[in-house]
């Protein structure tokens, strides 16, 4: 009898241990993944990481149950890991720098840095050891005939995360990656991280190193500085000089004697990864092949003999940047500033304007870019007396006149022409809780409409420039060839015709692709 009590106690003290081990291995990915992920991104991964810990527990077989556990448990260890050691020394989420940081870590380093984090590692360890020990020490505690069904339900989830993702691509956005999409609702969350690091720095080296061989001839245009500066978000539905009722482009106004404004320009797409690219290369929305890339702006303007120059205030990594950061690392200098505004990028551009040559200098502006009210300082707050959202994002046009302005002054006494042009615009809506906002699939017109145009300093001659309303309705798509004409590079293989010419003959239909991939005729869109 007593020999029976004590197996009876012997078994319930192995069920509590096993609940103790389970519960606490559950616990754990909770909390660290609570440290910076949004509760149902919490609720996924723990779904998942409970269903596999169920599964191997049903396993019978000891050898087969660790083999898979080793494996699938280590990287789920490693990414909490790697969660709890940004938090830690950074406090902050484990990001795409930090990928960065470990992909192009040598051997070496690596190994002299284990001593350094040492905690890392013993976390690791401890992880590890009990996730280890949870499938190891449990009890089976899935009756025989259900002992497949913990299983059925990860493949079934991890299905259904698939499928919601896929749609996802079908009906708002293929921009993103959607085997980031899934991992990222896994334990494996960090994995994406890498995979976009990955990603892009394959981009990257694939536009670098596909640059075509280029015939081409360049003619005198009279300029020996270029500046092309890309916009973000910004609406001519909210320009003072198109038409809007608040002053917010007095400096723009005042150079109209020396522009050429485009009244009727239009973006390829609604958000800055695919209207850009779009803009800078021989892409088009007819033809989007990632080929198409390494012909861009910057490497026939290489070609030219230009020196060029890449300044930026967007994002250097990720899905919504790799493309043009691929563009951007072709040049002979480029940085990416993320402290301030975007006058940030003005000391550089004085400090690339000393230096002798042509050159292409790049400032691509973070702008209107949602929330608009982070986008200039406290002392660039002219309206104030409106709705709080109109007030912020007209701040942010204005402030961007600000900065036209002052680059304007900076090129006055030279031979310089300024392209600008706004990568696309916002939809305006007063009923939402964001009131501005970024379009996506099936996009209105407000979201396209654009401001695009040249400036030419006072020191280019005449016959050098030609300035006025330019009336044509005219995409973005084409900015490329654009660009080329206005630095004076031709092609052998096409014409040879001036920026002016192919400007008046310019006609053809526009075409608009939104973020799922489909197509528009903007003659029917709304």
């Amino acid at each position: 009898m007593s020999l029976i009590l004590e197996q009876i106690r012997y078994e319930n003290v192995k069920i509590l241990i096993s609940k103790i081990l389970f519960i606490s291995s559950i616990s754990i990915v909770v909390m660290v993944n609570f440290i910076d992920a949004r509760y149902n991104l919490v609720i996924n991964r723990t779904l998942v990481f409970a269903l596999l810990l169920l599964s191997l527990l049903c396993i019978n077989n000891k050898l087969l149950k660790n083999i898979i556990g080793f494996i699938a448990l280590t990287l789920i260890a490693v990414d909490l890991t790697l969660q709890l050691y940004a938090w830690s020394n950074f406090d902050s989420n484990f990001t795409y720098g930090f990928a960065l940081s470990v992909m192009n870590t040598t051997g070496k380093e690596a190994f002299s840095m284990l001593g350094l984090y040492w905690r890392s590692c013993l976390t690791f360890m401890v992880l590890l050891s009990l996730f280890m020990l949870t499938i190891n020490c449990g009890i089976n505690i899935i009756s025989g005939k259900y002992k497949r069904y913990p299983a059925i339900l990860l493949v079934l989830l991890l299905t259904g995360y698939t499928v919601q993702g896929i749609l996802h691509q079908l009906r708002i956005s293929n921009v993103d990656s959607l085997a980031q999409r899934v991992v990222n609702s896994t334990p494996l969350s960090t994995a994406t991280v890498f995979m976009q690091a990955f990603s892009d720095m394959s981009i990257a080296s694939a536009i670098n190193k596909n640059t075509p061989d280029y015939i081409i001839s360049v003619s005198d245009t009279g300029i020996d500085n270029y500046v092309m500066i890309i916009g973000e978000s910004e609406r001519t539905a909210n320009m003072g000089i198109y038409g809007y009722k608040r002053d917010t482009t007095p400096k723009l106004e005042a150079e109209r004697k020396n522009l050429l404004l485009f009244q009727h320009a239009i973006s390829p797409a609604p958000v800055t990864i695919m209207a850009v690219p779009l803009a800078l290369t021989a892409a088009s929305v007819q033809e989007t092949t990632p080929a198409k890339y390494s012909d861009n702006i910057i490497s026939i303007a290489n070609k030219a003999g230009y020196d060029t120059y890449w300044y930026s205030r967007q994002g250097k990594g990720g899905a919504y940047n790799n493309v043009i950061t691929g563009i951007a690392m072709n040049t002979k200098q480029h940085q990416w500033i993320d402290q301030g505004f975007d006058d940030s990028l003005l000391p550089e551009l004085e400090s690339t304007l000393t230096k002798p040559g042509k050159k292409l200098i790049v400032l691509h502006l973070y702008g209107s870019h949602e929330p608009a009210c982070s986008r200039f300082p406290n002392d660039a707050s002219v309206f104030k007396n409106g709705n709080q959202d109109d007030d912020c994002y007209d701040n942010s046009v204005r402030f961007t006149d600000d900065i036209m302005g002052k680059v304007f002054s900076q090129l006055s006494h030279t031979r310089s022409s300024v392209f600008y042009f706004s990568d696309h615009a916002l939809i305006r809506d007063p009923t939402r809780a964001v009131e501005y906002f970024h379009a996506g699939a099936n996009p209105p017109k407000e979201a396209l409409e654009i401001p695009a145009f040249i400036w030419y300093s006072p020191k280019v001659e005449t016959r050098n420039k030609w300035i006025g309303n330019y009336q044509t309705l005219w995409s973005t798509d084409d900015a490329n060839t654009l660009s080329e004409l206005w630095l004076g590079i031709h092609r052998d293989d096409m014409n040879t015709v001036s920026l002016q010419e192919w400007l008046q003959n310019y006609q053809k239909p526009i075409i608009i692709m939104d973020t799922t991939g489909k197509k528009f005729d903007w003659k029917n869109m709304h």
